[in-house]
């Protein structure tokens, strides 16, 4: 076969036409779906319900994310057996005791399964929460204040399997 043979101009049909109307709404389709599907994955939840409020606040904000910093307290959550583990740490990766934790979990894009967690201190440094019960991503909000008033927040992301 020739190239001239390849490229030679045949009769075009009902079904050539068909063929470019499917590629072309397929591809319209596809590409509105792969956007959807990225839009819904990676929104991050974030949610100012006044944006002028939340600007003239983020100096103060920013303030106290700066002395959080300064504490050098670091900290982990896990979801173990029905519970949310935090645990906690000074500078020197000695177990802090003796906080004072209210936490709340939340899904990421709705408000309507959000609750408030009660901590209880378990082994030194650790404190523990009954976790959400449906399977999903899970927000978890922790504010934990020692005897001194000093405070630490943190945001967590737990995902929550079907059991």
């Amino acid at each position: 076969m020739t190239l001239a043979q390849v490229f030679t101009i045949k009769e075009f049909t009902g079904r050539h036409m068909l063929a470019v109307i499917g590629l072309f709404f397929g591809t319209i389709i596809t590409v509105n779906m792969v956007l959807a599907w990225f839009a819904v994955n990676s929104w991050s939840g974030l949610v100012a319900k006044n944006g002028y409020v939340a600007s003239i606040e983020f100096k103060d904000k920013q303030a106290d994310v700066e002395r959080q910093r300064l504490l050098g307290w670091k900290s982990q959550m896990k979801l173990a057996s029905g519970h949310l583990l935090f645990s906690i740490k000074d500078a020197a990766g000695k177990a802090i005791t003796g906080l004072s934790i209210v936490g709340s979990a939340g899904r990421l894009v709705t408000e309507k399964d959000d609750r408030n967690l009660k901590f209880r201190a378990g082994k030194p440094g650790e404190y523990l929460a009954l976790a959400p019960k449906q399977p999903g991503q899970w927000r978890i909000d922790v504010l934990a204040t020692n005897a001194e008033n000093q405070t630490y927040r943190k945001l967590y992301r737990v995902l929550v399997k079907v059991q």
